[in-house]
């Protein structure tokens, strides 16, 4: 309390900001009461169909297990006489926290015996899901659970998602359907989870967001019902939004905690520090992500528990509903316009019509029955499509692809950003017209596509066989969307900016109408591929609800490759055409299913020859075919889209060297490096390829070159459309000739990249690999399946160590054998990783042997001679197998500018480099190297920061160094809290201080998966102040100890703790950060100059209206010497751009300093500026702090106002400038992000 008794002003000082605290406070304040209530006449008159059109009634609970009290018994005995009296047509859904592990040894639990009795007596479907109750312990509990549900009521998918995976689909009826999340499985700690996804084909976070997308588009006709415990928008607890008596008695304390429970509450709101919480780390990625993907579709409706009350948002385009009230229940708020919340016991029902109107209901228990709490109609009728079209006018039309003024541009233009394909795409052709109705006999479009770029419908012929109806104009909103912003909705913020035509333009690199001839192509070398065909679709009654975004274009119609396609010779005549995703599960599954390698080997190479770079897993389909006892599976490529790309330009060309956009090439007659011309095809090369030799290889590719001879080329290319024949045709043959004659030399390049780091697996069945190490350091390697018969062989190869430096190999699932035999030359690193159940590990010779197992799994491990590095650790990243890691390096370079009277223009870089090798969660080593020049004082400074995380746990080494020139300069004025500022009488350059300095720090530090942060380390550090007769500190008033201006060197210990977590990084509306160190500095010339010290800050932000346009942000600054054995450079200071703003840097130097700054922003609207979507914004701020120094009487706080605007661009980088006023006059500045 010294801070505040030796300064009554202090008091003064924070009046304003506990006010405005006062008001977030309030903001947040919560209620059991109903908001958003209607009576009865308003209940009555909210539309709802008759009975006989309702088509699906959904139930939603959650929550039982808070039922405890006697009035929440007659709550939920109650809810079984309603849940009887529901029909067929219904489905009752549990939300999660319903059930404990613990319960199923105890058959007299009432809840338990309540969720079982719903069960049996529901007439329709019952369906449980997960909370963070049922996952209390852990995976196996769930299993537990689902087999004891499955059981007990003879139901398989009474708990969904079944077999503890991320989703599942259970189909409903044609109008809608129940998508069922368990979120509580994206928020787990997967490396305390041996088991996870043992049985699930999903197997990252990633791949869950892109299948659930993928389902969701696929149910885009119904009504998709997104089931999962935890909501996405909460006006509860959770979603940081307390009553009274929270804040009275926070932590259900027993007595009355006024201030700190309101201290507690804000905190917890804003910080995320609770993972159940919506601010929670984990919980908003998983927010955002899912927002963004309702969002998307105007069909789906988020339905939830956690909560414990009722409640309805909608916000954002997203309806979420949370219905969790069956007990202990608490407050919520109705915000948003049309919402509703009530902390009382209840439930909601959904009820789905024939026309896909849909109308949402809150009952309350009240009086010891249900009562309508609140009604509202959240879908409308689907509409109908009646508009009249007429028959296209003629058989044929005149079209290009891009309006011909999309395509003019001007020479300085086309020389940075190169010439492409640009006037073919203006080139008015002649396309034939088609009406659906009568093309392939009738077509009928079902759902729109879900693809990253291209715009595209799926079709189906009267029996039922699908076709794809894609834009040859690609969509520029659908790229963005689906490819870069997956956590935010971006999908019209793009219209008529800059970048949307630029975006456009580069599409121009590929040209349009080559995807027609490689099916022709593809048939002289010899493989599958699909059949596109080129037509003008006009708009039209066919299209229906689709002529909002389709039509009037030019589109290719393709075959779907899938079942239906039997007779289709470019698949093979295969009965059925699976995904890769699914092709790779069944490898894992059995050694039964295999690839047919030489096909896929040929058509990689055709890839290479046509300049094909975008080959990622899912532009290939698989056709199927039953062979003896095998399944083989034979590739189909499609989407040709980047054939012969022009990648032109001078700028352009530059650009697509940064590591993102490597893989991007331009067709030329000389093949580009092999790594990144096959770049997003190689981790499907490495896991599919392991049996080819580079005979192999070569064979193929002479066979290729071989089959397409020059004349056909110019035959097929003659197909192309005569407008568009010319000098780009001719060329891109010409191309295609010469790499004819270069691809049988090239072809081997890229097979020893692939060679350099081999991926394997075997099954999930039993496995034995066996390595033996030859004289010449070569490993031979066999697979076996082993079996009740005995050991079948699988695979065989050997791997020279001029080739290959490390080989991967998971076993998978069951039980393992590892043998490596031979103590010749290790040269080849081997790292063997057991997966699921107990493996077993036979190493000769261990040199170069890296083993990595579960640490729960009994494993046994035989060794002689030098033993093998062992990893047994739960750690999911190194454990689990997935096909698309492999080692990689990222380097990024960027420029950094900012602005202040101080250093006046600083121009520097910011370079890092991202090293992915085995370990890649986060990653195996880190490298960031930033540089700075201040245009002022010609001073120079750098700073390396390098991070190398443990193998096996969140610990990892630290390095940092910086250096600055001799020119380098802080500022000082003195010591004390009432310093002269002399800027005016001396000039500016009288307070700085030139210093060199050189420091290195090692450390170790703990990342948490929250956003905690500890570290601990050691550091060296060489400074000298350069002693200037014409500075303020070489003259006798600065009181400076003479020995500064010579070399002084200091060691230092301390520790570190940050945490830090915001809903938006560049522009945040609710966030928290602390970071606090306390260490122990020591001249190493002088050992009784030695000082402990402590620095703390802390920062909040938060929203204070509906809108969330008007934050306050405020930031609390500490720092402490304690004793005064330290030299005015390690003083406490004050002053700069983001601490008492108004001051220059270092302007009060001192043993204490305190300083809080506090911005209110306002975010005042959004404008394109015809280059990317942005919003901008005010902020005013006000900032006081002080220093403390013995000896020193002095009672003064500083203080420094002013305002500032900012800019942020699309949620991603905010540029802000201000200017502050202080008694030392103003102070202006420019820079990138908000300080605090």
């Amino acid at each position: 309390m010294k801070l505040f008794s030796q300064n009554p002003e202090l008091y003064i000082k924070i009046k304003p900001i506990a006010y405005f605290l006062l008001v977030v406070l309030l903001y947040s304040c919560a209620t059991l009461h109903p908001q958003g209530h209607m009576d009865k006449e308003q209940l009555l008159l909210q539309q709802r169909p008759t009975a006989d059109k309702i088509v699906h009634t959904y139930y939603f609970v959650g929550n039982l297990l808070a039922a405890k009290t006697e009035q929440e018994q007659a709550h939920i005995a109650e809810l079984s006489r309603v849940f009887q009296q529901a029909d067929k047509q219904s489905t009752l859904v549990l939300l999660g926290d319903n059930i404990q592990k613990k319960q199923l040894k105890q058959p007299d639990d009432i809840r338990l015996n309540t969720a079982l009795t719903w069960s049996k007596h529901f007439k329709g479907e019952t369906v449980f899901i997960n909370g963070e109750a049922e996952w209390k312990k852990g995976y196996e509990g769930i299993k537990d659970i689902s087999k004891f549900l499955a059981t007990t009521l003879e139901d398989k998918k009474a708990l969904l998602p079944r077999k503890v995976c991320g989703f599942e689909r259970l189909k409903i009826n044609d109008e809608t359907v129940l998508i069922t999340v368990d979120s509580q499985w994206y928020l787990e700690n997967w490396d305390k989870q041996p088991n996870m996804n043992e049985d699930c084909d999903i197997k990252t976070r990633e791949d869950f967001f892109d299948e659930l997308r993928g389902e969701i588009n696929k149910n885009q006709n119904k009504i998709v019902v997104l089931a999962l415990h935890h909501p996405v928008y909460s006006t509860g607890n959770y979603g940081g939004y307390f009553s009274l008596r929270d804040h009275l008695y926070p932590l259900d304390a027993k007595i009355p905690m006024p201030v700190i429970g309101s201290v507690w509450n804000y905190t917890r709101a804003v910080s995320g520090i609770h993972v159940q919480d919506l601010q929670g780390k984990k919980y908003n990625t998983l927010n955002k992500r899912l927002q963004t993907m309702a969002q998307m579709y105007d069909n789906v409706v988020l339905v939830s528990g956690h909560e414990r009350n009722l409640q309805y948002v909608e916000k954002n385009g997203v309806k979420q509903v949370i219905s969790g009230a069956l007990g202990d229940l608490s407050p919520a708020r109705a915000i948003e316009a049309g919402s509703f919340s009530a902390g009382q016991l209840g439930y909601a029902t959904l009820e789905i019509a024939a026309d896909k109107s849909s109308y949402l209901t809150f009952y309350s228990f009240a009086e010891g029955k249900h009562q309508p709490l609140w009604k509202r109609q959240i879908f409308t009728p689907e509409p109908e499509h009646t508009t009249d079209f007429g028959a296209p006018k003629s058989d044929s039309i005149l079209a290009s692809v891009y309006p011909t003024p999309w395509t003019k541009k001007g020479r300085l233009y086309r020389f940075l950003w190169g010439e492409h394909y640009r006037s073919t795409y203006g080139q008015p052709i002649l396309a034939p017209v088609a009406n659906l109705d009568s093309l392939k006999g009738g077509l009928t479009p079902l759902i729109s596509g879900g693809g990253n770029q291209s715009l595209s419908l799926r079709l189906a012929d009267k029996n039922g066989t699908q076709y794809v109806m894609r834009g040859v104009r690609k969509s520029v909103s659908r790229f963005l969307q689906t490819a870069v912003f997956t956590d935010q909705y971006v999908m019209e913020s793009f219209d008529n900016t800059w970048a949307e035509g630029f975006i456009y333009d580069f599409y121009t690199t590929a040209h349009p109408y080559t995807p027609f001839i490689i099916g022709e192509l593809s048939d002289k070398v010899g493989i599958y591929h699909t059949n596109p065909e080129l037509y003008y679709i006009p708009k039209q009654q066919a299209l229906g609800a689709f002529n909002s975004k389709y039509g009037d274009e030019l589109y290719m119609i393709e075959e779907r490759p899938s079942e239906g396609h039997e007779e289709a010779t470019s698949f093979g005549n295969a009965a059925k055409i699976i995904s890769t995703t699914d092709v790779i599960a069944n490898l894992r599954k059995n050694d039964k299913y295999a690839v047919d390698e030489q096909l896929y080997l040929r058509s990689r190479i055709f890839d290479m020859l046509i300049g094909d770079w975008d080959r990622h897993g899912d532009q290939w389909r698989w056709s199927e075919f039953k062979e003896e006892e095998q399944t083989i599976y034979r590739p189909v490529p499609r989407d040709r889209d980047q054939a012969f790309a022009k990648i032109d330009g001078a700028l352009l060309s530059l650009i697509k060297k940064l590591p993102m956009l490597r893989h991007m090439q331009n067709y030329t007659a000389d093949f580009a490096a092999p790594r990144w011309i096959n770049h997003t095809a190689f981790p499907l090369d490495q896991y599919l390829l392991k049996s080819t030799s580079e005979a192999d290889w070569v064979r193929e590719a002479q066979s290729v070159v071989e089959a397409l001879d020059d004349e056909s080329i110019d035959a097929i290319f003659a197909q192309l459309p005569k407008e568009v024949q010319g000098e780009d045709v001719e060329q891109i043959k010409a191309i295609l000739k010469e790499r004819k004659k270069k691809i049988v030399a090239y072809i081997p390049l890229y097979y020893k990249e692939l060679r350099k780091y081999v991926v394997l697996s075997g099954t999930d069945k039993k496995d034995t690999f066996k390595f033996n190490r030859q004289d010449d350091g070569s490993i031979h390697l066999t697979q076996f399946r082993d079996k009740k018969e005995g050991q079948e062989f699988v695979f065989e190869k050997t791997y020279d160590p001029k080739e290959t430096k490390e080989i991967w190999v998971y076993g998978l699932n069951d039980e393992d054998t590892f043998i490596v035999e031979g103590s010749k030359k290790a040269t080849i690193k081997l790292r063997l990783i057991g997966g699921k159940n107990k493996d077993t590990f036979q190493v000769e010779q261990g040199k170069n042997v890296v083993v990595y197992d579960y640490a729960d799994k009994n494993n046994e491990i035989a060794e002689t001679g030098v033993a093998a590095k062992h990893h047994f650790t739960n750690r999911y990243d190194l454990n689990n197998f997935n096909y698309k890691k492999l080692p990689l390096t990222v380097n990024m370079l960027l420029p950094n500018i900012g602005y202040n009277p101080e250093d006046g223009v600083k121009l520097g870089f910011l370079y890092s480099s991202t090293r992915k090798t085995f370990v890649q969660d986060p990653y195996r080593a880190k490298h960031v190297i930033k540089g700075f020049y201040s245009f002022n004082t010609k001073g120079v400074e750098g700073e390396y920061t390098g991070h190398f995380p443990n193998t096996t746990n969140n610990w990892g080494f630290t390095l940092n160094a910086r250096a600055t020139s001799p020119n380098f300069a802080i500022n000082y004025y003195g010591i004390g809290n009432e310093t002269t500022y002399f800027d005016k009488e001396m000039g500016t350059e009288y307070k700085r201080v030139r210093m060199e300095s050189y420091a290195i720090a090692p450390g170790y530090k703990y990342q948490g998966e929250n956003g905690g942060a500890f570290e601990v380390k050691a550091e060296y550090k060489a400074m000298k102040v350069q002693d200037k007769s014409n500075r303020f500190v070489s003259s006798s008033s600065a009181v400076v100890d003479q020995k500064v201006f010579d070399f002084q060197q200091y060691a230092t210990l301390q520790a570190s703790y940050d945490f830090q977590q915001y809903d938006k990084q560049a522009n945040p509306t609710k966030g928290f950060a602390f970071h606090t160190t306390v260490g122990w500095r020591t001249n190493l010339e002088d050992s009784k100059q030695n000082f402990p010290f402590l620095d703390a800050k802390v920062s909040f932000a938060h929203y204070l209206e509906r809108s969330e346009r008007l934050v306050l942000a405020t930031n609390f600054t500490y720092q402490t010497r304690l004793n005064s054995n330290y030299d005015f450079y390690h003083g406490a200071t004050i002053g700069g751009n983001t601490n008492l703003r108004g001051f220059r840097p270092e302007r009060f130097t001192g043993k204490t300093s305190f300083v809080q700054t506090t911005d209110l922003r306002f975010n005042a609207g959004q404008f394109t500026a015809g280059f990317i979507p942005m919003s901008y914004g005010l902020y005013t701020g006000f900032d006081y702090g002080r220093v403390w120094t013995p000896g020193e009487d002095s009672s003064k706080w500083h203080n420094a106002y002013g305002a500032g605007l900012w800019v942020n661009a699309i949620e991603q980088a905010t540029l802000h400038c201000s200017y502050f006023y202080s008694e030392d006059g103003g102070r202006f500045v420019f820079g990138l992000g908000f300080g605090f």
